[in-house]
């Protein structure tokens, strides 16, 4: 039987039935039941907690160079300082807000709708100061870890990832998984999709902060999914694993296999009533891989390789990447000013990807533009080509008012200077790596944005990220984008 992740029909009705369009917007009649709105930390009230340094000393390594390829070091040793400041840099609190009678705390990377629905798990090895080798969840509440299995477990990992060596060898390996109801009590099945995109905000600010510790990094999206979800003690329907991250290399490996007893550690309850979605696990279900040589299979076929390397950018003038990650938020309204053509040339070519990150999974986002008002390019639609970093014009012209009707109608679209929009060929990301190739489009889309969004604020510009009409997103860059699926959208330009 084959297995269900080649049953590629699956990502296209997926896909299909959360497509927005201008009809599906005016009538689904879906209203926020704010008295159930989920709660945003996950909570182990009885486990052991370690509070982490407070006194982060955030890298002051210009933003844009941490984007940029790094020969990182492997034997640059991990302590605890350094993996605190990983762990802020990804998924931190970095300020809080009063609304009416509410407090909104926001985090270091951006989430839709300020959900926050992944959370971080850490296995740590030997060899961490301060720390002793086990299975751990980061609070981002209180800046500590709490405790869930103590031993070694990166070979565990590293076993459900079809023995990666760097997973192995990897001082820490984070795990990102994703706890849907916190993202669907608003978006619903098409929610799926978006922790796949706040995966991969996390992962950009995790790969730059990571640059800024010349500590080497891998990024795995292939895994046997039923593993990982027993290692961190979740049921893959309610939670479910989404990516791993190893950081630092040349450690030692992980000595035997640890039995792995079920992890019943109580949480607390996000919402009065939780609700699932049919279409979510379905896909969600679809794009599992069952076995490690399956997960071997996937990687082979995938042909993985580095992300490409930006140019370094001259004559700008840069925040350094802690203070972008804190500085950084989502744009609410821009200002129909212009931004120079050196700014949008390095917010594109630095949301392009890392040359020495490891992943396995290849590049499946090509990026679309809509420019409405940089200084040095006429407005128009293009298409940006990641290999020789050039804008390629498709249609001359005013688009502010198309832009801002893909994006479901939002005035930012049409306000900000330049609309970037990530799109995936189709049959393309099925035919390397099957439903998981639906996950892999998402996921880097995700991290593409975030990477715009670091460079984007390091310039004292303004993003935020948007969804859209999928067809007319498709219609309107074709027939260049014939074939293709649109993954998200992100506005660059001046804040009002």
């Amino acid at each position: 039987m084959d297995s269900p992740n080649r049953q590629t029909e699956a990502a296209r009705f997926y896909h299909q039935v959360t497509s927005h369009s201008y009809t599906s917007v005016r009538t689904d009649g879906h209203v926020l039941d704010w008295d159930n709105r989920p709660f945003p930390f996950k909570i182990y009230p009885h486990a052991a907690a370690l509070a982490l340094p407070r006194e982060l000393n955030l890298s002051s390594m210009p933003t844009l160079e941490a984007l940029r390829d790094g020969h990182a070091q492997p034997h640059t040793p991990l302590d605890l300082d350094r993996l605190t400041r990983l762990l802020f840099c990804t998924g931190g609190l970095t300020r809080k807000r009063r609304v009416g009678m509410e407090y909104y705390h926001f985090r270091a990377a951006a989430s839709a709708g300020a959900l926050y629905p992944i959370e971080i798990y850490l296995a740590a090895g030997p060899g961490i100061e301060g720390l002793e080798p086990g299975l751990y969840h980061f609070s981002p509440a209180d800046l500590k870890l709490r405790g869930l299995r103590r031993g070694d477990w990166r070979g565990a990992i590293a076993r459900a990832c079809g023995m990666r060596p760097s997973v192995e060898q990897a001082p820490a390996v984070l795990i990102l998984s994703a706890i849907f109801w916190r993202s669907a009590w608003k978006y619903r099945a098409r929610c799926y999709r978006y922790c796949f995109w706040d995966s991969g905000t996390m992962l950009a600010n995790l790969l730059a902060e990571a640059r800024a510790e010349e500590l080497r990094t891998g990024v795995m999206l292939n895994f046997v999914d039923h593993e990982m979800e027993r290692l961190i003690g979740v049921d893959g329907e309610r939670e479910a694993p989404l990516c791993v991250a190893a950081l630092g290399g040349e450690a030692a490996p992980a000595a035997g296999q640890l039995e792995m007893p079920p992890l019943e550690l109580e949480t607390v309850p996000l919402s009065m009533q939780e609700k699932s979605y049919p279409d979510l696990l379905a896909m969600h279900r679809a794009s599992k891989l069952l076995d490690a040589g399956e997960v071997r299979s996937i990687a082979l076929q995938a042909r993985a390789s580095g992300f490409s390397v930006p140019k370094k950018a001259s004559g700008l003038e840069v925040l350094g990447l802690g203070e972008t990650i804190v500085r950084r938020g989502s744009t609410r309204k821009f200002a129909r000013e212009q931004v120079s053509a050196a700014e949008l040339t390095a917010i594109l070519d630095h949301s392009s990807g890392q040359s020495d990150v490891e992943c396995d999974f290849p590049l499946l986002a090509d990026t679309y533009v809509i420019v409405n008002a940089v200084d040095g390019i006429a407005p128009g639609a293009y298409f940006y080509s990641r290999t020789d970093r050039r804008l390629e014009l498709l249609k001359a012209g005013d688009f502010r008012g198309n832009a801002g009707y893909l994006c479901l109608e939002q005035p930012l679209g049409a306000d900000c200077s330049a609309l970037l929009c990530y799109m995936a060929d189709f049959n393309r990301l099925l035919q390397a790596m099957g439903n998981r190739g639906y996950r892999a489009a998402q996921l880097e889309a995700g991290l593409c944005a975030g990477r715009a969004y670091l460079a984007a604020y390091s310039l004292q510009r303004g993003a935020t990220g948007l969804t859209f009409y999928d067809d007319d997103t498709v219609e309107f860059f074709s027939p260049h984008a014939a074939g293709k699926i649109p993954l998200l959208m992100v506005a660059v330009g001046v804040p009002a």
